[in-house]
């Protein structure tokens, strides 16, 4: 059982890990994209507010939320913390053989020392186990579960590329086990 969760984190990490290197590379590579706007893509959100879409297997639905719509997904637990001046670009909720998970991307101009403490203390607080931490001036990394809740947890983050060094962006996943 463990090592069907563990597998389950590692497969989110990864996931965000290469969503969020293809959304910046994409970006400043595409001269067809206007500067400075997040475009999202009507494949992924074909609405606005939120659409359930049954999967061809039956057993996912998927509720897509709008981006740039300030919007948290439908399944994040509601004690979770996100900055005032959060811009969520990218929030979705899905459930899988009725486990929900979540998908957050989010960005905020407040300092990287702030953000880390307020997501330390967060994740501190849900008692997550076998939890790893990395938190530095550059990188946030906490990843864990909460087996008494059925929770896991992964953020990953830091500060944007220049000339865009004071914003940092963080990828949230959060899943059922």
């Amino acid at each position: 059982m463990k090592k069907k969760m563990w597998s389950h984190t590692v497969m989110s990490f990864a996931l965000v890990m290469a969503l969020g290197a293809c959304g910046n590379a994409a970006a400043e590579n595409n001269p067809n994209e206007p500067n400075g706007e997040n475009v999202q893509d009507t494949s992924t959100n074909n609405a606005v507010g939120q659409t359930a879409d049954p999967a061809v297997n039956g057993n996912e639905t998927s509720v897509n939320d709008t981006t740039g719509a300030e919007k948290v997904p439908a399944y994040l637990p509601k004690d979770f913390p996100l900055p005032q001046d959060a811009e969520i670009t990218t929030a979705h909720s899905s459930e899988t053989d009725g486990k929900k998970s979540v998908l957050l991307i989010f960005s905020t101009k407040e300092s990287m020392e702030s953000v880390a403490k307020t997501y330390k203390d967060y994740f501190d607080a849900q008692n997550l186990d076998e939890a790893g931490q990395t938190i530095d001036d550059n990188n946030l990394i906490i990843q864990g579960m909460n087996t008494e809740k059925k929770h896991s947890w992964s953020m990953i983050g830091g500060p944007l590329a220049s000339p865009q060094e004071d914003i940092v962006q963080l990828t949230v996943t959060w899943t059922e086990i």
